[in-house]
């Protein structure tokens, strides 16, 4: 368990819990491509998961999911890493386009048509 805030520790019991499902629902190749884990992680990075993250977004919620579920979890360990894996590189991708300045994708464009010419 790590040291964070109660609407984090939310966040991740959420996503533990969905994995959980997903790992007694599926059978052979379970993905995690939806709205609610997309909201879920950014809530997670919102809430600075991102800064305070002594381990990986995706050790954290293995540790998790074996605690919540651990007969499916333990039986379909290669699933199991195969969805944290996913959140994880979903959770990677969102923080650095979050962190992206406005500079590093396009070139400053004029905010209306007077500035943009001599009129």
């Amino acid at each position: 368990m790590s040291k964070t805030n109660p609407q984090i520790e939310k966040q991740l019991d959420k996503l533990a819990s969905i994995c959980c499902t997903r790992l007694e629902n599926t059978s052979s190749d379970p993905t995690m491509d939806d709205a609610a884990v997309d909201e879920l992680l950014k809530a997670l990075l919102m809430s600075g998961y991102a800064r305070q993250a002594d381990r990986t977004l995706q050790v954290e919620l293995e540790n998790r999911v074996k605690d919540m579920c651990r007969d499916p979890a333990m039986h379909r360990g290669g699933a199991l890493t195969g969805l944290t894996e996913q959140l994880q590189n979903k959770f990677d991708q969102l923080k650095s386009w979050e962190s992206r300045q406005p500079g590093e994708t396009s070139t400053a464009k004029a905010a209306n048509i007077s500035s943009a010419t001599d009129a």
